[in-house]
């Protein structure tokens, strides 16, 4: 059975452009569903699913929109969930097996969030005239493939044959290609988090899961690492946790450079997946170069992790905080949930001699979290440090435990 390729976008502006990518991916032996989500003009080529179906997909209707002469602004949105909408249900009913769009500032805005709400995995293709700068807006957590399209996408010309040619027959190759299959089973999958001054602990760990018959995902916990983490436990992608490296949740609530969403810590909850969790690099607020530390934060211990990033130290108040915040976020736990603490240095910087070195605010986050943390709840306190092979292994092994129970 042939596989199809969604074309989403302007078929009255970029129609042109789209019935390009549309015969070289229909060349390629592939179907197409062409969506059109324009509302300036007659679509230039027929779509598949035109855009009073998109519309209306969204709860609106297009022709009555249009009647108020709404702006661009005001419109696209309607548009974007339409066709996510759309897209998803194409997907859900195995119609689809790609996604292509083509587009400027607001094309790029609206396909790449209606990508975003498509499964890893999913082929996804956007060439934009934004990819060659910061794209972190419109890839989020998902694995979207930006071609930067060089010039403006304002019809056929040398460059932009070049350009869509390339598009059409990287989605063509992505949705060709079969996943490699793993022989026999499936084997269990743990996502582990970490950053560089937990590295150790979490390379024991990885070694101990494969050991044990584990396949293993690891999320460096930058911000985009945990997010990314949190969307692949909600789609069932992660059967355990090794949480070693919590350092996002301070970050975020001190405004650090490796912020996470808010509902970091709360996708092993709600999906109730066996989790083991430690305060790992909870020590460090991160921020630029030296100079571009706040004000608020200056005259604290630092840790210069590199020319680019400098790890400022939390205090007591800070941790204090962070302890009743995590707690809040996992006490409505139904699923298996344990806590480990290593009071000799939650990483590398902070043990005894460290810069970062500050037993009492790591006390006072351990008391906090004993009075915080639901009572039921398992809370291994050791005097050891979280690099330290003995900790990451009793970790490792109680996880390993907790999964191989029946749920």
């Amino acid at each position: 059975m042939k596989k199809t390729v969604i074309i989403l976008g302007c078929m009255d502006s970029k129609g042109e452009e789209y019935g390009f990518i549309k015969n070289h991916i229909e060349r390629e032996n592939l179907n197409t569903i062409v969506v059109d989500v324009g509302v300036m003009g007659e679509p230039v080529i027929k779509p598949d699913i035109t855009n009073i179906e998109v519309a209306k997909a969204a709860g609106a209707d297009l022709i009555a929109l249009k009647k108020d002469n709404p702006t661009r602004e005001k419109i696209s949105p309607i548009m974007a969930e339409g066709a996510k909408i759309i897209v998803k249900d194409l997907i859900n009913r195995e119609k689809a097996h790609g996604i292509i769009s083509c587009g400027g500032t607001q094309g790029t805005t609206l396909a790449t969030y209606v990508m975003r709400a498509l499964p890893v995995g999913f082929p996804k293709v956007m060439v934009s005239t934004m990819a060659a700068g910061n794209t972190s807006n419109l890839v989020g957590i998902k694995d979207i493939v930006m071609i930067p399209s060089v010039a403006d996408i304002m019809g056929l010309n040398k460059i932009s044959r070049i350009i869509l040619t390339e598009a059409s027959g990287a989605i063509s190759g992505m949705v060709k290609m079969e996943v490699e299959k793993v022989e026999g089973h499936e084997k269990p999958v743990i996502a582990i988090t970490t950053v560089g001054i937990t590295t150790p602990g979490a390379m024991k760990a990885k070694e101990i899961f494969i050991k044990n018959g584990f396949d293993t995902i690891v999320f460096h916990a930058v911000g985009s690492g945990g997010n990314a983490m949190e969307n692949l436990v909600r789609e069932g992608f992660i059967d355990g946790l090794f949480d070693l490296a919590t350092i996002e949740v301070v970050q975020q609530m001190l405004g650090g450079y490796l912020a996470a969403s808010p509902d970091r810590m709360t996708a092993a909850v709600d999906m109730q997946i066996p989790v083991v969790i430690a305060p790992g690099a909870v020590s460090c607020n991160t921020f630029g170069p030296v100079e571009s530390i706040p004000e608020k934060f200056r005259g604290r211990q630092i840790a210069i992790h590199s020319a680019m990033f400098t790890n400022v130290r939390t205090n007591k108040e800070e941790l204090i905080a962070l302890a009743k915040e995590q707690a809040k976020r996992v006490n409505s736990a139904k699923g298996p949930i344990e806590w480990f603490i290593p009071m000799k240095g939650f990483c590398q910087y902070s043990v005894d001699g460290g810069p970062l070195y500050n037993p009492e605010a790591d006390e006072a986050y351990l008391e906090t979290l004993k009075k915080e943390l639901r009572k039921d709840i398992p809370l291994h306190v050791r005097q050891l440090d979280i690099n330290n092979p003995e900790f990451v292994t009793e970790m490792a092994q109680h996880l390993i435990s907790m999964m191989k129970k029946p749920q």
